[in-house]
């Protein structure tokens, strides 16, 4: 079999395999992402990479038919054999998070924080003349972070919070 031939067979199995997880998951779905690797093949690097986070995009195939999907938290694809459905932890206690703020999770993400003994409190800014909330200030004094809806919430292992950014289309 020629090198084109084996090819077009990895980028036919590649698609789909993307076909069928986009078919089973939409965007959005909770999941549990090693960028590096496995936890089978290196738990002290899995666990230090490890996102406890939400997909951003549908899957798709690379040039040489590896499918990877997108996740909040990680710049690029990340293989669907490194990333699990996370029926279980709904926002990652204790692990790394990276979570999109909405109006629908603001209320989620606020009683999380307070469980966690976090101080977390509505963003208010003037919104066309109103006083309105437009996100989330998390910690307090100078590790104190804004979060406004649309924005990524990453929590990292030490307990840290940042903030990524919305990119305005």
């Amino acid at each position: 079999m020629s090198y084109r031939d084996r090819l077009e067979k990895a980028k036919a199995k590649g698609q789909q395999t993307a076909d069928a997880w986009n078919a089973a998951h939409a965007v959005g779905t909770r999941v549990i992402a090693y960028p590096a690797c496995r936890p089978e093949y290196d738990a002290a690097d899995a666990a230090r990479t490890r996102l406890v986070t939400t997909t951003r995009t549908p899957a798709w195939i690379l040039g040489h038919g590896t499918p990877v999907v997108s996740v909040h938290g990680y710049a690029g694809g990340i293989t669907l054999d490194h990333v699990d459905i996370d029926h279980d932890s709904p926002l990652g206690d204790g692990k790394i998070l990276a979570h999109t703020l909405t109006v629908e999770n603001l209320n989620r993400f606020d009683d999380w924080l307070d469980d966690l003994g976090i101080y977390a409190k509505g963003y208010w800014e003037d919104v066309d003349g109103k006083l309105t909330v437009t996100g989330l200030r998390i910690g307090s004094g100078s590790d104190r972070v804004v979060a406004r809806f649309g924005d990524t919430i990453i929590r990292r292992a030490d307990g840290s919070f940042t903030v990524r950014q919305a990119v305005a289309s």
